[in-house]
């Protein structure tokens, strides 16, 4: 898939066998969306052009053609706000967009942006579409053509974007958990969802270009270019790549500027286990169960209550469990391993892993079709819970609610993957990606 990315950005930006020089602005706090960033920015310095990277997580090699800014100044920001408390609501909607506004106003006070930003010479820049369309102003100030990345699949608000929204009364929207066809109600309610945030959208707007203008006009200044209306710049992307894929995502009629390249940031060779990892994973005959909640969403928040419980039920399986932890936990069952950090590409790509148990990011569901392994999800927000649901329809999945009291429903679950193939005969069939 990364491959087929590839070939969509060279036609789509490079049109001649010169170098290009790409800005990319990836500020966002976390790891999975660095990941995003960082899938944009190998596929260009393969393909041989110059690199400018903006990120909170810089590499500690230097690469040929790369130039890094370092924004991990934002970081301080991911640790303020509990992704453990946000939900699809609108008090949850609200404050992932104060985050996300944050994180905007937080990056471009960094000197070394700003400079590029008013003194750079680029022939593209590269944003992510993460709640907050001021960053517009990126390549309105540049005056060059502006590519976004969504890590999601496509919603009406970027749709909205670029094209007229089609998608209202025949795709479920990112809060409505329904079925493909849906009957009339699931419809009513797709549309009571969209006027309500297309209503909450507008009533936002004039804060936004408002942030618009206060962020990007100094710079703009600056630069010695005119700063053009905050609609007009909204309107003026090139090229939107979405991270979805057909075999995962519903059909839908696109507009030719919006790209479908999802599972473009899973490395085609697999990076190899750690050693140990490797002599572990290799000596489990019953399997491996991996857990992670992420990179957003921290183990290390659930209650003690909770983690007890839940180590309670790894510790009654003959399964090796694999739990990424950002703490370490005492009186460990046996069976049961705890890591800050885990592998997770090349841990999935093991045969003798069974289960993954994850939060139903859509990072880690394109990553769980391409190694084939079944999931069981326990989501909290976002995208998450409307992901969780279509795996579960698609037979390679179950899923639980998220709650202090969870692991019971856990344990019912995770028996009957590990007892049942059914979930391991379906995982097949739905991965394409490999």
């Amino acid at each position: 898939m990364r491959c087929l990315g590839l070939l969509f950005f060279l036609v789509c930006v490079v049109t001649s066998a010169r170098a290009y020089h790409v800005l990319c602005v990836f500020p966002v706090p976390s790891r999975s969306h660095n990941s995003l960033g960082k899938g944009v920015v190998d596929a260009l310095l393969g393909a041989g052009h110059e690199v400018t990277w903006a990120t909170p997580f810089p590499p500690k090699e230097p690469t040929k053609g790369l130039k890094i800014i370092d924004v991990s100044a934002t970081i301080s920001l991911g640790q303020m706000i509990d992704m453990h408390q946000v939900r699809n609501d609108i008090p949850g909607i609200v404050k992932i967009k104060t985050f996300a506004t944050n994180i905007t106003r937080l990056s471009l006070s960094i000197p070394a942006l700003q400079q590029a930003v008013i003194s750079g010479k680029y022939d593209a820049v590269v944003t992510e579409s993460f709640f907050n369309d001021a960053e517009a102003g990126y390549g309105a100030v540049l005056q060059v053509p502006w590519i976004m990345l969504s890590g999601v699949s496509v919603m009406p608000p970027l749709e909205a974007i670029v094209d007229e929204v089609r998608s209202v009364t025949t795709i479920p929207l990112m809060f409505n958990n329904a079925p493909i066809p849906m009957g009339f109600w699931d419809r009513l309610i797709n549309i009571i969802i969209y006027s309500a945030m297309a209503i909450f959208q507008r009533l936002n707007r004039p804060k936004t270009a408002a942030l618009y203008e206060s962020i990007f006009a100094p710079l703009a200044a600056a630069r010695g270019v005119t700063l053009p209306p905050f609609e007009e710049a909204l309107y003026n992307v090139s090229l939107v790549f979405v991270n979805s894929h057909p075999v995962f995502t519903p059909p839908m009629s696109l507009s030719p500027n919006i790209v479908e390249i999802g599972g473009y940031h899973i490395n085609p060779k697999t990076p190899p286990l750690p050693k140990d990892l490797q002599q572990l994973l290799d000596s489990s005959p019953q399997g491996v169960v991996y857990f992670s909640m992420g990179s957003v969403l921290k183990s290390s928040k659930l209650s003690e209550r909770t983690r007890r419980e839940i180590l309670e039920v790894f510790g009654s399986i003959p399964q090796t469990v694999l739990w990424k932890f950002e703490e370490e936990l005492k009186d460990l069952p046996k069976n049961v391993i705890v890591r800050s950090w885990m592998p997770q590409s090349s841990i999935l790509a093991h045969p003798n892993v069974k289960v993954f148990i994850t939060h139903g990011g859509l990072l880690s569901i394109l990553e769980t079709l391409h190694y084939g392994v079944p999931i069981l999800a326990v989501p909290v927000f976002g995208d998450q819970p409307s992901n969780a649901d279509r795996a579960v329809r698609s037979g390679f999945a179950k899923s639980i609610q998220y709650k202090p009291d969870m692991a019971k429903d856990m344990k019912v679950a995770l028996n009957d993957m590990l007892s049942n193939d059914s979930a391991a005969r379906n995982r097949w069939s739905c991965a394409p990606m490999a």
